[in-house]
C-alpha cells in the first residue's frame, strides 16, 4: 500500500488543460485512470460532446508526451442499451443517447490510439456504483435523506431492477488492475445481480425506521411493472482479476447511511 508521504497531487481542471500541462511532463505518469465528466447527471448532446472533446485532448498529451503505457478508462452499462437480463462484453452495443455515443466514441478512439502507441487499454463498464461521495441527487442518497426525514420519495417505478455496486469495490478493482497486467479489453464492473428499487428503499428504511410503511407506501404509489431488470456478466472480470465485487448491498448501504450522518446530510 502506498503511505501519504509517496503520493504527489497534480490537481487541476481538464476545462483549463493548459495549466496543467508542464506538471504532467514532469510527473511522467504510467498509468492513467480516467473518471472525469462533468455535468452529471445533465446528458444533453453539448455536455456530452464537450466531455468527448476534453477527455481526447487529455488523453492524446498524456500518449504523445509521457511513457504512460495504461489508460484505464470508465465506460458505462448504458453503452449495452439493455432493458433486460446478463449483460455481457460481447454484446453488441446498442448506442441511444448522447451520453453512451461520448462514451463509446471514446472508446473507440482510444482502440485505435493505445493499439498505434502499443499501449494497454482497460475499458470498465460501470454499473450502478453508490457509497459515500456519492452525487446526493442520485437514488441512494435520495432515499436515505427522505425516509430519514420520515417523507414518502417519489418513485415512478419502483419495481425496476438495476445492478447496485459498493464503491469500495470499485476501488479495490481499480487497484488490481493498476498492479496486475490486465489484457487490454471491455471488463463489467458491477455486483453481478439486480436489485429493485422498491427493495432498496426497504432496507434504508429497516436501517433508519426500523418498519417498512414508507417503502409499502412508495410502491403502492407506483407503477407496479417491471420495465428493467439487467446486471452485469461478471465471469471476464472476476477471472481476469481474481477478486469479484462481493459487499453485501445490506452492509454498504449501512455504510452509505453512516457517512451521510457523519456528513449532517442525512
Amino acid at each position: 500500500m502506498l503511505d501519504q508521504g509517496s503520493i504527489k497531487v497534480v490537481a487541476g481542471d481538464l476545462g483549463m488543460f493548459e495549466e496543467m500541462r508542464e506538471e504532467l511532463i514532469k510527473f511522467q505518469p504510467d498509468v492513467i485512470i480516467h473518471l472525469a465528466w462533468q455535468g452529471i447527471p445533465d446528458y444533453s448532446q453539448a455536455v456530452s460532446r464537450f466531455n468527448l472533446n476534453l477527455s481526447i485532448e487529455f488523453l492524446d498529451f498524456i500518449l504523445d508526451n509521457t511513457n504512460c503505457d495504461k489508460i484505464i478508462s470508465s465506460g458505462s452499462c448504458w453503452e449495452y442499451g439493455k432493458k433486460q437480463g446478463t449483460c455481457i462484453e460481447t454484446d453488441l452495443v446498442n448506442i441511444n443517447t448522447y451520453f453512451t455515443w461520448a462514451k463509446h466514441s471514446l472508446n473507440q478512439y482510444l482502440l485505435v490510439k493505445c493499439a498505434e502507441k502499443d499501449i494497454i487499454l482497460n475499458w470498465f463498464r460501470f454499473f450502478y456504483v453508490y457509497g459515500p461521495g456519492q452525487r446526493q441527487g442520485s437514488l441512494i442518497p435520495t432515499l436515505i435523506k427522505s425516509i430519514g426525514a420520515s417523507e414518502t420519495p417519489q418513485i415512478n417505478t419502483p419495481m425496476n431492477k438495476n445492478d447496485f455496486v459498493y464503491v469500495e469495490d470499485i476501488a479495490r478493482l481499480f487497484t488490481k488492475a493498476v498492479e496486475v497486467n490486465l489484457p487490454s479489453g471491455i471488463y463489467n464492473l458491477g455486483s453481478g445481480y439486480a436489485t429493485s428499487v422498491y427493495d432498496i428503499c426497504r432496507i434504508v428504511e429497516q436501517q433508519l425506521l426500523g418498519n417498512e410503511a414508507i417503502s409499502n407506501q412508495v410502491l403502492n404509489n407506483g407503477q407496479q411493472d417491471e420495465m428493467v431488470n439487467f446486471w452485469a456478466g461478471m465471469e471476464k472480470t472476476e477471472r481476469s482479476l481474481n477478486m469479484s465485487c462481493d459487499t453485501i448491498l445490506e452492509e454498504g448501504i449501512i455504510k452509505h447511511i453512516q457517512s451521510m450522518q457523519s456528513e449532517n446530510i442525512a
